[in-house]
């Protein structure tokens, strides 16, 4: 088994992220793109659901604290107002970390849809810090931490 280092994964992350801005080809640009406002308004849903999975793990404070400075930027930048945090009752690690997956494919699939160059680099700093705690919450679980680094998005497309 091949170990990546944290750098190595946020760089396959990038380079992830980058291929898919230079995919978009003549039918995506004839599209109508969604304002950024909305875009970082469904970034702001996951954020919360995220969020409220990982306040009732046990241990995973920080990583909660992390999450709700996250939805209080993007509810800030999408215009949505003030941010209610969701109860985390009821919430178990694995819940979590699919949570947390989800959350990370999210970031990066937003990314091409975002015009404004800053929103595009929150939306990347953000994809870093959620892929940092779904890597602690899988230490927490026993598990490897980057178990591989494209994981998601090595499978091949359907046709």
């Amino acid at each position: 088994m091949v170990r990546l280092s944290r750098r190595r994964f946020l760089g396959a992350v990038g380079a992830l992220a980058g291929a898919l801005l230079a995919g978009c080809g003549r039918d995506a640009a004839r599209e109508q793109p969604p304002a950024d406002a909305e875009v970082l308004a469904g970034l702001l849903r996951r954020e919360l659901e995220g969020g409220a999975a990982v306040a009732g793990v046990a241990g995973a404070a920080l990583i909660a604290r992390q999450d709700r400075l996250h939805a209080e930027r993007l509810a800030e930048l999408s215009g949505s107002g003030t941010v209610a945090p969701r109860s985390g009752a009821g919430a178990d690690l694995a819940e979590a970390l699919e949570l947390k997956q989800q959350g990370v494919f999210a970031y990066v699939a937003a990314l091409p849809r975002l015009a404004d160059p800053d929103r595009r680099v929150l939306a990347m700093q953000i994809a870093a810090s959620e892929a940092e705690h779904l890597a602690a919450l899988r230490l927490a679980a026993g598990d490897e931490p980057v178990p591989d680094a494209f994981a998601g998005f090595t499978e091949a497309p359907a046709r």
